[in-house]
């Protein structure tokens, strides 16, 4: 039987909930991040019950409310990636992103780099497309899409 103050039943989004009163942290990989209900374990080994009404894709710095008041703070964990750079005018990049759009992969943008699963098929595309690929290990937060999740980049689009 699972202790009921140990179940996760509210996400709170990163900057609406008392951060430097986290209890722990569990660290997530990008799949693992978006759930409604599955028994994991914090940071400190502890279990707890990810149990909300429905999927919500969390957010590196969100916090998951706990039965006793207490919060898990979400981190985001290191991943391979490929780090894609567009040398030469906006279009050559427009061009990059579409034909990743095209094939509905999620992708993050980080200044003026894409960032997204490593993939030698697609690695190999973006050579093709003139682009420059380089393998990076980093917290992996794709861009929410227009209908549905919450993008990185600044806004939080899921409710509380």
């Amino acid at each position: 039987m699972t202790d009921p103050t140990r179940r996760a039943t509210r996400v709170h989004a990163r900057g609406h909930w008392p951060a430097e009163q986290a209890a722990g942290t569990v660290t997530l990989a990008f799949d693992d991040r978006f759930r409604r209900r599955m028994a994991m374990t914090d940071d400190a080994g502890g279990a707890f019950l990810l149990d909300l009404p429905r999927a919500v894709a969390l957010d590196d710095g969100d916090g998951l409310e706990l039965g006793d008041g207490s919060f898990l703070r979400v981190v985001a964990a290191p991943e391979e990636l490929m780090e894609v750079r567009v040398p030469g005018p906006v279009e050559a990049f427009a061009r990059v992103a579409w034909h990743l759009g095209n094939r509905h992969l999620p992708v993050q943008i980080v200044g003026d780099t894409i960032r997204l699963r490593r993939d030698h098929v697609i690695e190999d595309m973006l050579r093709g497309l003139g682009a420059e690929v380089r393998d990076v290990t980093a917290p992996f937060m794709p861009e929410g899409g227009a209908y549905g999740g919450h993008s990185h980049g600044g806004g939080h689009g899921h409710s509380h």
